[in-house]
């Protein structure tokens, strides 16, 4: 909570800065920021630890979470148990679309009283490792965190392999 806290406060303050707000009673939109908006969208199924079926009215969207590799088989088990605890219509950010048609993003589920990203925890879970070119993901600075939080405790995936 306290890295995400922090996240979200230096995001603000970026975000001030870029607009060239001068005081707090300015309105902020991510609209010409390259920033991607938050969007609410239902889970329709979950295809595995990393992908799921995404629809709001009548549009579906294929996503694919961003930054991820080397998904554990406990990953799907632990997406599903995640998703049962959140709200229908979960915040998602969609960072990207590929030549496939299937979106790269994220999305937010209920973790105790917070919405975290479900990224972050299979990452922290050690439920998966990040993708070279992570960086282009919204987050990629938790994400990175977690996965190094995850190979510092030796938990999940980093429990059996040597120092990288």
């Amino acid at each position: 909570m306290f890295v995400k806290n922090v996240f979200f406060q230096s995001l603000i303050g970026v975000l001030i800065l870029l607009s060239g707000c001068t005081q707090l009673t300015d309105i902020l939109t991510f609209k010409d920021s390259h920033i991607p908006e938050t969007e609410y969208w239902q889970v329709e199924s979950v295809v595995d630890g990393g992908r799921l079926i995404l629809k709001r009215s009548s549009y579906k969207r294929d996503l694919q979470l961003c930054g991820l590799i080397d998904l554990t088989s406990e990953a799907k088990f632990y997406l599903e148990k995640q998703l049962k605890q959140s709200p229908q219509e979960l915040p998602t950010i969609f960072a990207s679309k590929s030549k496939h048609g299937f979106w790269y993003g994220d999305i937010w589920v209920t973790f105790g009283n917070e919405q975290e990203s479900i990224t972050g925890l299979l990452l922290l879970n050690g439920l998966a490792r990040l993708s070279g070119d992570y960086q282009n993901c919204p987050n990629s600075d938790v994400f990175n965190f977690a996965e190094n939080s995850a190979k510092e405790q030796k938990i999940g995936i980093w429990n059996s392999l040597i120092d990288e």
